[in-house]
C-alpha cells in the first residue's frame, strides 16, 4: 500500500515537472524569436555594408583600370609619334643622300692622319643604289692616286691624263663617276633583261656591257631576229646605234624599235615591243 502510495507520487511530480518544462519554453520562445530577428537584421546590414564596399571597390578598380589604359593609349602614342618621326628623319636624310649624289656629290674621307684622301663614288639606276667605287690618293707633295677599286675597263688612267687631277680633283671625278654610273646602269638592265624576259636570249656581251646581241622571235611567222646594241659612247647607259638581222627585210627599217631601243632602258623598251605585239 504504501508502495503503490511512493510511486503515484513520483509520477505526479514526473508530471508536474514536464509541465513546468513545457511553460518555460513557452515563455522563452519569444524571446528566442525576437534574439534571431536581432541577429537576422544585423546580419542583413552587415550584408548591406559588404555590397556597399564591394561596389565601390569595383568603382575605384574601374577607374584604376581606365587610367592605365590612357597611359598605355598614351605611350602608345608616344611611342608611334617617336616611330613616325624617326622615319621621316630617315627619309629626309635619304633624299638630302639620293640628291647629293644625284648632283655630283661625292663622300670624301681623311686617311693617314690627314695625308691621304679616299672618295666614294656611288652609282644608282632608276632609283636603286649600285655599287660604290672608292680612290685615295696622296695628298703632299701632289694630289696622286695611289690605290683604287675601279674596274680595270674603265679608262681610269686615260681620264687622269686628260684631267688635271694634281690641281683639280672634279676634272678627273666627274667623268669617272659618268662612266662607272653608266656601265653599273648598263649591267643592271642587262640583269632586268634576263630576269624579265625569259623568251629574250643574250647571245654575246662584253665586261663593258658596250656590246649586246640579243635574239628573240616575231610573232607572226616566230622569225628569229637578231638585235645589236652599240654604246660607243660607254659615259651613256643607252645605245648610240641598233642594228637588226632577220629574214623579214622589212624589219631592219623599223623606226618604232629603233626609236624604243635608242631612248628607253633596254629591260623597259622590251616590255614595251612585247606590249604591243612585236615580239614573243
Amino acid at each position: 500500500m504504501e508502495g503503490a502510495s511512493t510511486k503515484g507520487i513520483l509520477s505526479h511530480l514526473s508530471l508536474l515537472e514536464v509541465q513546468v518544462r513545457s511553460r518555460t519554453t513557452q515563455r522563452q520562445q519569444p524571446s528566442r524569436v525576437k534574439e534571431l530577428q536581432e541577429k537576422t537584421a544585423a546580419l542583413r546590414k552587415q550584408k548591406e555594408q559588404l555590397e556597399a564596399e564591394i561596389q565601390t571597390h569595383r568603382t575605384l578598380r574601374a577607374a584604376l583600370d581606365k587610367r592605365h589604359n590612357d597611359d598605355e593609349e598614351e605611350e602608345e602614342d608616344s611611342e608611334n609619334s617617336d616611330v613616325l618621326r624617326l622615319m621621316a628623319r630617315h627619309t629626309q636624310l635619304k633624299d638630302l643622300l639620293n640628291a647629293h649624289r644625284t648632283i655630283g656629290g661625292y663622300d670624301f674621307t681623311k686617311t693617314r692622319q690627314g695625308k691621304g684622301l679616299c672618295v666614294s663614288i656611288a652609282t644608282a639606276f632608276e632609283g636603286v643604289y649600285l655599287e660604290t667605287f672608292n680612290l685615295e690618293f696622296d695628298v703632299k707633295p701632289a694630289l696622286t692616286l695611289v690605290r683604287h677599286d675601279v674596274p680595270p675597263f674603265i679608262p681610269l688612267t686615260l681620264l687622269i691624263e686628260q684631267s688635271r687631277s694634281q690641281t683639280d680633283i672634279w676634272a678627273l671625278l666627274d667623268p669617272l663617276s659618268r662612266q662607272l654610273s653608266a656601265f653599273t646602269a648598263r649591267t643592271r638592265q642587262l640583269q632586268l633583261l634576263q630576269r624579265l624576259h625569259e623568251t629574250v636570249e643574250v647571245m654575246e656581251s662584253n665586261v663593258l656591257c658596250s656590246l649586246i646581241i640579243l635574239m628573240f622571235k616575231l610573232p607572226a611567222e616566230k622569225n628569229v631576229v637578231l638585235c645589236s646594241l652599240d654604246y660607243c659612247d660607254t659615259s651613256r647607259s643607252l645605245p648610240t646605234r641598233v642594228s637588226f638581222q632577220c629574214d623579214d627585210k622589212d624589219l631592219p627599217d623599223s623606226p618604232e624599235w629603233k626609236k624604243t631601243l635608242l631612248e628607253t632602258p633596254l629591260h623597259t623598251a622590251l616590255s614595251t615591243m612585247r606590249s604591243m605585239g612585236n615580239i614573243l
